[in-house]
């Protein structure tokens, strides 16, 4: 039980796993979701240790910067932020038109670079990185649905489906380590406020991952959300 973070990735994880096994056809969605997250498993050293400091397995973050759990934390939390607004919603996505691989790949490029540039920024203003993380995270949503008008609606409701999400998992892991936060997290040193026992920050993570993961997925691949009903018929 002393490894958090590994017990915490591993909730975490459930939510996608369920998806994935009854929603068949947002297996592929969920597939490629976890690929393209899992170079923010690598971001680790920008949290750790000044906003939290939990222990991680052979004590990787110590010694390069991030751990396994980081792996397993950034594919769980891409399966269920990205599909959420669809399974609540009872919707699917529709490939609009043949998106070229090319596209595909200057896409992810451009949103990869935006991010690059503003992690850069936060860092020479000392934004703390857990702002810094909502900041870059909801500009590029707030981009995106500038592009794709249309996927303003699943931006904000795929935020709070995911921000609900979240709490109800961080209340599992309350259940188990009720002093979880106080453990792990160095809250004292940013705004000290929990909603519902959870610490605000993590909030506002899970609303802000779910924001862009909801639109980044029929941004990248030209795709468009609509009823189970329409896409059947």
């Amino acid at each position: 039980m002393e490894y958090h973070f590994l017990i915490l990735s591993l909730v975490f994880s459930i939510p996608g796993v369920i998806i994935y096994l009854i929603r068949k056809d947002l297996r592929i969605v969920i597939l490629r979701l976890m690929i393209c997250s899992i170079p923010f498993a690598f971001t680790e050293f920008l949290f750790y240790p000044d906003y939290w400091e939990p222990k991680f397995l052979f004590d990787l973050a110590s010694m390069i910067g991030f751990g396994i759990e980081d792996f397993i934390f950034v594919i769980g939390l891409s399966a269920f932020t990205g599909t959420g607004y669809a399974v609540v919603f009872r919707k699917t996505l529709r490939p609009e038109k043949v998106v070229s691989i090319g596209n595909v790949v200057l896409r992810i490029g451009t949103l990869g670079l935006i991010t690059l540039v503003l992690t850069i920024i936060q860092i020479i203003l000392l934004i703390p990185m857990i702002y810094g993380a909502l900041i870059t995270m909801q500009t590029a949503a707030l981009g995106i649905t500038r592009i794709r008008r249309d996927l303003l609606k699943p931006s904000v409701l795929g935020g709070i489906i995911s921000a609900i999400i979240y709490l109800v998992l961080c209340w599992i892991m309350l259940l188990f380590i009720p002093d979880i936060f106080q453990l792990n997290w160095k809250l004292e040193a940013f705004s000290a406020s929990y909603v519902l026992a959870v610490p605000l920050e993590e909030l506002l993570y899970g609303f802000a991952a779910g924001s862009i993961a909801s639109v980044f997925y029929p941004y990248v691949f030209s795709c468009r959300y609509v009823p189970i009903r329409v896409s059947n018929e």
